[in-house]
């Protein structure tokens, strides 16, 4: 199917306006105090020093790491010594602090990483031998730093970068409203050692990114509004040389974003469209398309949601604080890939002016949608997005992020993000991506039996709602109407919200900032393998 059949007419990008009064507005407001800036006062506080190290764990039996038996004949074999008392205690996740090992530290923890054997497992779709680290490493640093350890040093294990990750994750801590004189000192983890030192400095962008869009995503909705959202990603990403434009009512009423608008219009927050470029391969490369949910407060519009179901709904815009997290981490790491990201961010609200059951409203490509709940807003702004950014950039693959169904929810658990896909090597990528990071992905079917579950009313084109109760694959389904080419959709109920049950390198009652690092993994991958496509080949061989 051509691009241009997402269009029912030529004439959609003439209206294209650059609103210089709502961009001017957004780069001269005062920006929200970064992440990593709130509650630093270390310098005030004494440094207290603590120290993870790890042991590998079969049945009964340990073995210490090498940095572990490195640090064991410094003292002398205290740290086996009182390792040989836990036999009955100790297992993958748990921690044990002591304080009498090395006068230099606080406490020095021991954690347990599992078998020393672990590796891929098909069954489970993970990274064994990365993720056991992760789990002992978190929750070693979550031991130290509730005993108030400001400096946390860490065994690298086998995985460095793994290492890291669940070491930033750990540390993190979200006390942004907390009174000066009652905030705790922020963590600061450091790798024990020197060597795989590049390999951990990786990990602690990931771990770092993936704490920004825990950050955003955990704001209360009145400090995180759509304007205050796209002002972060602003402040953010244009330093590392990301272009970052956004657009306001007017620009979006222009370009008929009809969709968009009849959510947005329930709020008398102003709504806005964020795109965001990042050009790390040559201009002739496709890019990436990503595009994501950015509801800062969700409601449920008319069809109101139970308010202990609302309090968790400031992280509806999860996706677009995943999506800007993942472009932090190319940026830094200056991957070689180009990824154009469109973002609609609004709220959905109640108000005279909001959208009824039983509207119709068309969307940016012409097809007529009928408005069957409005708490299904989601693929409402996802359809005009889609439509939009591949019109515009020809992308080779689509990747959509958002918070959709808590059917995704029920099925996994909070275990993984549920996947749609049309191509066979974009969900093969994300597989891989999401046994990398631990955050892993599961196939869920984008089959012709939902489509006609969303299109059997005759007056009108679509239902965002439709008949039956597979409502993320009915969710996919709606949005397969708006889309050319491979395409890749990640609905993340599940884990992009509030962690309930989530590794010990999560903080509970805390939002996740998942699946940042998996989303940036894929695209990585990605770039790896169009550079080797682009490598011209070796003198005398065939190509």
């Amino acid at each position: 199917m051509r691009f241009s059949k997402l269009f029912t007419s030529a004439r959609l990008l003439r209206n294209w306006v650059n609103y210089g009064k709502v961009n001017t507005r957004l780069c001269c407001m005062p920006a929200l105090p970064k992440q990593e800036d709130i509650g630093s006062n270390d310098a005030c506080s004494n440094t207290v020093k603590g120290l993870v190290l790890c042991v590998y764990q079969t049945n009964k039996k340990f073995e210490l790491t090498r940095t572990a038996e490195e640090f064991n004949q410094k003292c002398n074999g205290k740290l086996m010594q009182h390792l040989n008392t836990l036999i009955c205690e100790m297992e993958l996740g748990k921690a044990f602090a002591f304080t009498d090992i090395a006068p230099e530290y606080a406490a020095v923890v021991i954690a347990s990483i599992g078998p020393k054997d672990a590796s891929y497992n098909a069954l489970e779709s993970l990274d064994e031998a990365r993720e056991n680290l992760r789990w002992g490493i978190g929750a070693g640093v979550q031991l130290l730093k509730k005993r108030g350890c400001s400096v946390i040093e860490v065994d690298p294990g086998n995985a460095p970068d793994a290492a890291a990750e669940a070491a930033e994750l750990a540390a993190w801590r979200f006390q942004r409203f907390k009174s000066v004189t009652e905030r705790k000192s922020e963590v600061r983890v450091t790798m024990y050692g020197k060597e795989g030192i590049e390999l951990w400095q990786e990990g602690s962008i990931f771990g770092r990114a993936q704490n920004w869009a825990r950050y955003l995503s955990d704001m209360p909705a009145n400090k995180m509004t759509p304007v205050d959202l796209a002002q972060a990603a602003l402040d953010t990403l244009c330093p590392l040389g990301v272009s970052v434009s956004a657009h306001g009512r007017e620009w979006v009423a222009a370009q008929r974003m009809r969709a968009f608008l009849a959510v947005a219009r329930g709020s008398c927050a102003e709504p806005a469209l964020v795109e965001c470029s990042y050009r790390g391969a040559p201009a002739q490369r496709p890019p990436v398309l990503l595009a994501a949910k950015g509801v800062t407060f969700d409601s449920g519009g008319l069809c109101l949601k139970e308010c202990h179901t609302m309090t968790e709904n400031r992280g509806s815009m999860a996706g677009a604080a995943v999506v800007f997290a993942a472009l932090k981490i190319l940026a830094k790491l200056k991957v070689p890939i180009n990824v154009q990201a469109v973002v609609p961010i609004c709220e959905n609200m109640i108000s005279g002016q909001c959208m009824k059951v039983g509207d119709v409203v068309k969307a940016l490509n012409g097809l007529s949608i009928q408005i069957e709940h409005t708490d299904m807003e989601g693929r409402l702004m996802m359809a005009d997005a889609l439509v939009y950014g591949q019109a515009l950039y020809k992308p080779a693959l689509v990747i959509d992020v958002a918070t959709f169904t808590q059917g995704v929810l029920m099925a996994t658990g909070g275990g993984a993000f549920g996947v749609f896909s049309n191509s066979e090597r974009a969900w093969r990528a994300c597989r891989g991506a999401g046994a990398l990071t631990g955050d892993r992905a599961w196939r869920f079917p984008l089959w012709q039996y939902f489509q006609h579950q969303i299109t059997n009313d005759p007056s009108v084109d679509l239902r965002n709602k439709g008949a039956g109760r597979a409502t993320p694959c009915l969710g996919a389904a709606f949005l397969k109407n708006f889309v050319c080419g491979e395409w890749l959709h990640m609905d993340i109920t599940g884990v992009g919200k509030v962690a309930h049950r989530g590794p010990p390198y999560l903080q509970p009652r805390r939002m996740a900032g998942r699946p940042a690092r998996t989303l940036a993994a894929l695209l990585r991958a990605l770039a790896a393998h169009d550079t080797a496509h682009d490598a011209p080949c070796p003198t005398g061989s065939t190509a």
